[in-house]
C-alpha cells in the first residue's frame, strides 16, 4: 500500500488449535470492534472455517466451531476482503488418502477501512515448504513502486568482490553522508546484478527448485486428493529444502573469514562515508 498519513487498527490474529480456546479470540474481536473508531484490518489464522465449502477432505465435526466464528463476524461487522490466488490456505501435508485442506487465513476490515481503501483485496500464494499459504495485502490504485537495494550474501563469496565494492566506494560524491551512502549503493547494483549472472549455480539451483515446487502446488490445486500430485509435491518440497540448506550451508562455511576479510574495509567505507564508529 501506499505511505499511510493517518491512525489506523491492524489485528494479526493466530487462533487456538480448541473450540473452547478460541472463544477468547471471538470475545476479544468483539469487545475490539465497539472501541475501533479507526480503520480497522483484521488478519492471520483463525483456525476456523465460514462454511463447509472451505474443507476438502475428511474433516471431524466442525458445525459448533463454524457458528462460533460466523457469530463473532456478524456481532463485530467485520467485511471479508476479496481474496485471489489459492482457494485453501492450509493444507496437513499428509500424502495419502489423510490430506486435508482448509481455508483457515483470511483478511477481514471495518466500513472505515474499506470507505478509505475501498479497492484491496489479498492474494493467498503457494505455500512452498509451509502448511500454510503467506497472505498479500494487494490492490491500492495509488501504490507506489519503491526501489529496493538486494544484496544476496553468497555474491560476498565470489573472487573480487571487496575490489570490486571498493573501487565503487572510494569514488567522492559531494554532499551529505547518507546522500553519499545512497549514491554508492546505487552504483553498486549493475555489478551485483553481472555477478548473479556470473554466480548463478547456488542461487540457480534455489530458484530452479523453488520454481518446480510453485508448478508442482498450481498442479496440486486442480486435483488435490490426487496421490501422484501429492507424491510430485512432497518430492519438489523436498528437492527445495535440500536446495535451501545446501546454499546455507556454503554460505556459512565462509561467514567466518568473511567477516574477518570484511572488517578492515567496512571501517574504511565508513570513514570515507563521514561516519564515526560509536
Amino acid at each position: 500500500m501506499h505511505e499511510i498519513h493517518e491512525h489506523i487498527l491492524i489485528t494479526v490474529v493466530y487462533g487456538a488449535n480448541e473450540v473452547s480456546a478460541r472463544r477468547e479470540l471471538w470475545q476479544g474481536l468483539t469487545e475490539l470492534a465497539v472501541a475501533a473508531d479507526l480503520p480497522w484490518l483484521v488478519g492471520g489464522d483463525f483456525n476456523a472455517v465460514l462454511d463447509m465449502s472451505e474443507v476438502s477432505g475428511a474433516s471431524g465435526d466442525i458445525r459448533v466451531a463454524m457458528h462460533d466464528f460466523n457469530d463473532c463476524i456478524i456481532q463485530t461487522g467485520l467485511i471479508s476482503l476479496p481474496m485471489q490466488g489459492e482457494r485453501f490456505s492450509w493444507h496437513n501435508c499428509s500424502t495419502d488418502g489423510r490430506s486435508l485442506w482448509k481455508r483457515l487465513d483470511r483478511m477481514f476490515v471495518n466500513d472505515a477501512w474499506l470507505e478509505q481503501w475501498p479497492n484491496l483485496f489479498y492474494t493467498c500464494l503457494t505455500p512452498r515448504t509451509s502448511d500454510h499459504s503467506p497472505l498479500v495485502l494487494k490492490g491500492d490504485s495509488r501504490d507506489v513502486q519503491v526501489s529496493m537495494f538486494r544484496f544476496d550474501n553468497y555474491l560476498a563469496l565470489s573472487p573480487g568482490f571487496l575490489a570490486s565494492v571498493h573501487n565503487i566506494w572510494q569514488h567522492p560524491v559531494i554532499g551529505t553522508p547518507m546522500y553519499s551512502v545512497t549514491r554508492k549503493l546505487k552504483a553498486l547494483k549493475p555489478m551485483f546484478r553481472q555477478q548473479r549472472r556470473k554466480k548463478g549455480d547456488l542461487a540457480m539451483n534455489v530458484k530452479l527448485a523453488a520454481g518446480f515446487l510453485e508448478v508442482a502446488q498450481i498442479l496440486l490445486q486442480a486435483d488435490r486428493h490426487n496421490s501422484l500430485l501429492l507424491q510430485l509435491e512432497n518430492c519438489c518440497r523436498l528437492v527445495y529444502l535440500k536446495a535451501t540448506q545446501l546454499e546455507h550451508v556454503m554460505l556459512r562455511k565462509s561467514e567466518a573469514s568473511m567477516v574477518e576479510r570484511w572488517r578492515p574495509m567496512l571501517q574504511g567505507f565508513l570513514q570515507t562515508s563521514g561516519y564515526q564508529e560509536g
